[in-house]
């Protein structure tokens, strides 16, 4: 390993690094083992899970989370989240994707998918319990109307669940617009309204001010993150947490549609015999032009 003397450069960037060389001396010396390996390859660390941090610096999962706690935080995966956002400000998208190309086989798109998706979702079966979709769909049953917003990648999530919210017979307004556009249509939310609000990677303007609204205006929301510490936590009705890769250039969506999935399938059961009469009815009227 380095020496601790070798990073005051880097150090004066970054206030984790600042932290880190302040504190040194008083670490214990597996948690320096921490330290060496976070000031010598932020970037790496901040894409590794406890457990694989744990068997890179060669000490317990205990000792990581004592480390990100000595440093201020909750636990590993604020100082990990943390980590992340910093490296996303000074990577561009272009670095991210280069990265991601040259880490990946050309010849296993698919394999790599399938496996990250795996991951994703068995850790939305750890994030989310069965309890936490229920409360969500009987909130979707009882607005009035159902906000979607979503922008960026996560957008297609937004269509997803606009189509068949709608079929069961819900209304649905979806708002994919930022800046002056988006403050258009999220000032109409009001009472007996409910927002489903995407939010990955960092927490925007607009989500923030959407949930913000329809909490001043007596509406409800759900907020859909992979955020696990964020100020929107505070302010929404309830928070469903999903693992997105955050830092790779392309970032499946398969938890994000998983949990959207999980919510339309809800709503379906809960709508029962409604919802079944419902889509015979589309069908009757699509039959009756022509367009079955």
């Amino acid at each position: 390993m380095k020496s601790i003397l070798n990073y005051g450069r880097m150090a004066a960037r970054n206030t984790i690094h600042e932290q880190i060389v302040a504190c040194y001396d008083r670490l214990g010396q597996r948690q320096r083992l921490l330290a060496d390996l976070l000031l010598s390859d932020s970037a790496r660390v901040a894409m590794m899970s406890s457990a694989e941090l744990a068997r890179a610096a060669g000490v317990s999962e205990a000792t990581v989370v004592r480390f990100a706690q000595s440093l201020g935080f909750a636990g590993y995966p604020e100082m990990r989240q943390y980590l992340q956002q910093n490296l996303l400000k000074e990577l561009g998208s272009s670095q991210r994707l280069a990265s991601t190309v040259q880490e990946t086989s050309p010849a296993s798109p698919l394999r790599t998918i399938v496996a990250t998706t795996q991951r994703h979702l068995e850790q939305l079966l750890q994030n989310v319990t069965d309890d936490q979709i229920s409360a969500a769909v009987q909130r979707i049953l009882r607005a009035r109307r159902v906000f979607i917003f979503g922008e960026g990648a996560p957008a297609s999530a937004t269509h997803l669940a606009e189509f068949w919210l709608r079929r069961l017979g819900c209304h649905v307004i979806r708002i994919n617009q930022t800046g002056r556009r988006f403050f258009d249509h999220a000032f109409t939310a009001g009472a007996g309204d409910l927002g489903i609000v995407l939010v990955f990677r960092r927490l925007l303007p607009e989500p923030k001010a959407f949930v913000e609204h329809l909490a001043q205006e007596s509406g409800e929301s759900i907020v859909i993150t992979d955020l696990v510490q964020s100020p929107i936590h505070g302010l929404a009705s309830q928070v469903l947490l999903v693992q997105r890769s955050p830092m790779e250039a392309f970032r499946p969506m398969g938890a994000v549609t998983a949990i959207v999935d999980a919510l339309i399938l809800g709503v379906m059961q809960a709508k029962g015999e409604e919802g079944v009469a419902l889509l015979r009815r589309l069908d009757a009227f699509r039959e009756r032009y022509g367009f079955l």
